[in-house]
């Protein structure tokens, strides 16, 4: 894991490389490397800040050459399947020298060519050069979870792994035209090669692309549709498989010669994978290259606050036998302003980044360098409320139990014999804080996509066609980008189990009724967990993001910032007058804080994040 840059087709000089390097350097805090190309062939530069994790001597070190020294690479991610790809290799007379994923990669990648990508198991955006050819492959992962941005620029092509990155490239750092668009549409250019600053596209998730001579190529090789499979018919051998995919997925993305942990919210995704990583430390033969150190539940709490998830959390790390590290979030301690968190984030998002900022910094300082974090169940499983989507396809009985889960998600409980609901126990304003979350595409326009005339997302039933969007398309990569960002800005990697393509590919070929049903949302994951993780908090009906106490810290920690951003003279009258109303209010909601940062605050203080531009 790390930060990758590049200049193909125009060499840079040193002060340029070292700006470019020095807006990455976070990504990467253990060491940073460059690689010029010399006078007589095509002008290139690539450049590596290294997070350590797997070889963490100085053979790891990046960027990586070929024995011969016509292929260079750099990469971002990791490789779990690195062993295995690299005994298959070995046994076609290929020689390492490395303990390292990355040299995997690249001898995979000369052999091979991108195809190489189809075979491994991870997280990656990488650029190969090839100096003989004069040629670059730049490739990212399956589902988008590591990314790549570049830019044209003089007479060659700029890579990184931020936009940051690319702006001592730039003659200037501008919003794209489509800004309104996006703060409009939060959740809907993520998948696209749109950006958020004129001049910068993203290489999309599946995509490799090729430059040679100037010219660039775009060349999609992932497509979920196309890997679909017949599944069991049988309920109970569906769990069986899910349960063995589930736990093989933990068990590779244990792999790591450092110490690891898990983002532990108490809720049933993080808590799955925290109980999965036991069973697996407990009844696993081969623990070669598993990191023995990783009983470390990190959950980021709010003290006296009704988002506080602690309870819950701690539920599950008795359960294990783990301590728990109680993070007590406090805006007023961190190193951040919101101005400097959405710099460091970069795109614009519906929720205030400094608690997620905070949290993987707190790991940061703990020594942990990997988190196995829950993102992604979902979409996949429907932990969302579209329960209504699988309507066409139900049964009068069946609709009628999807309303009454429906009903229940807001912490009621289900009779499963009865079908009855019983009242829900939650505070009233905190089912309305969490209401508006879970859906957050609702009353949005639809979104047109490519693979809506795939042949086989024709054959998916309806509410599996509204995750494919969700997983693929609007929500996750939106989450994808974000956490990317929350957990780099500390120097800490996060993995994640629910994305193993095996996995999402198995879970996509099911019928709706394995994702919801018995009384419940995500029931494949609740059924397969069973026996290994407290019924209390499998069973649990209970939804929260993770969202902080905002309207608490508006008036309160944050209010300096609010009042700032009042006078700056950036607002118009009306988002002045917008945060007056606000300070009128007694004791303000959580959807009223959430309505002004989206429609005021955000916009405001994202402009004026890009004045920063000027530290590289």
């Amino acid at each position: 894991m790390c930060g990758i840059a590049g200049s193909i087709g125009q060499p840079l000089d040193e002060s340029l490389a070292s700006k470019v390097l020095s807006a990455l350097r976070h990504r990467g805090p253990d060491g940073q490397g460059s690689w010029h190309s010399s006078p007589h062939e095509v002008g290139a530069w690539l450049g590596h800040t290294r997070l350590a994790i797997l070889d963490l001597s100085s053979q790891g070190n990046q960027p990586m050459h070929s024995e011969c020294g016509r292929w260079i690479i750099v990469f971002n991610g990791e490789i779990y399947n690195f062993l295995e790809l690299r005994l298959q290799l070995q046994k076609r007379g290929v020689v390492f020298r490395t303990e390292s994923d990355t040299e995997v990669l690249l001898k995979g990648l000369i052999r091979h060519g991108p195809d190489f990508q189809l075979q491994c198991n991870g997280m990656w955006a990488f650029c190969l050069w090839d100096r003989a050819e004069g040629r670059a492959i730049l490739g990212r992962d399956r589902f988008g979870k590591k990314p790549m941005f570049y830019t044209v620029y003089g007479r060659g092509l700029g890579f990184s792994s931020e936009m940051k990155g690319l702006y001592p490239l730039m003659p200037s750092v501008e919003p794209s035209e489509r800004i309104d668009e996006h703060f409009r549409d939060l959740f809907d250019y993520e998948s696209t090669e749109a950006c958020v600053i004129k001049g910068i596209r993203r290489l999309p998730a599946g995509t490799w692309m090729e430059w040679k001579d100037g010219k660039t190529r775009l060349t999609r090789w992932w497509c979920t549709l196309d890997h679909l499979e017949h599944v069991p018919q049988r309920y109970e051998e569906q769990v069986e498989r899910f349960r063995e995919l589930f736990l093989q997925a933990v068990k590779l993305r244990m792999r790591a010669d450092v110490r690891i942990g898990t983002a532990l919210s108490g809720g049933l995704d993080s808590s799955s994978t925290f109980c999965a990583m036991a069973h697996i430390a407990r009844s696993s033969r081969d623990h070669e290259r598993m990191s023995p150190d990783w009983q470390h539940g990190v959950c980021a709490g709010f003290p006296g606050s009704e988002f506080d998830e602690t309870p819950s959390a701690r539920i599950v790390a008795d359960y294990v036998g783990a301590p728990l590290e109680c993070v007590a979030i406090d805006p007023a301690r961190s190193p951040w302003t919101i101005t400097e968190a959405l710099w460091q984030t970069e795109d614009p998002y519906m929720t205030l980044p400094l608690p997620h900022l905070a949290a993987y910094r707190s790991m940061a300082q703990m020594g942990i360098k990997v988190t196995l974090d829950g993102h992604g169940a979902d979409d996949l499983f429907c932990g969302y409320v579209h329960l209504r989507a699988a309507f066409p396809d139900a049964s009068r009985e069946q609709t009628a139990e999807l309303l009454a889960i429906e009903r229940s998600l807001s912490g009621a409980r289900y009779d499963v014999e009865s079908g009855s609901v019983t009242a829900a126990r939650v505070k009233e304003r905190v089912k309305n804080a969490v209401r508006p979350l879970l859906n957050p595409l609702r009353g949005r326009r639809a979104l047109a996509f490519a693979d809506q005339k795939h042949p086989a997302f024709q054959g998916l039933d309806y509410l599996t066609r509204v995750l494919y969007e969700l997983f693929h398309v609007t929500t996750l990569p939106t989450l994808l980008r974000n956490y990317d960002r929350y957990s780099m800005a500390s120097g800490v990697e996060i993995r994640m189990p629910f994305l193993d393509h095996r996995l999402v590919t198995f879970v996509f070929s099911l019928p709706w009724t394995s994702k919801v049903g018995g009384g419940y949302t995500k029931r494949i994951l609740r059924d397969a967990m069973k026996g290994l993780m407290p019924d209390e908090i499998r069973l649990s009906r209970t939804k929260f993001g993770w969202n902080a106490p905002m309207h608490e810290w508006l008036r309160g920690p944050l209010h300096g910032e609010l009042v700032q951003i009042r006078d700056s003279g950036q607002l118009d009258a009306g988002g002045r007058q917008q945060i007056d109303r606000f300070e009128r209010i007694g004791e303000p909601t959580f959807g009223q804080a959430t309505a002004l940062w989206n429609t005021v605050l955000l916009p405001a203080f994202w402009r004026r994040s890009l004045s920063l531009a000027h530290r590289y």
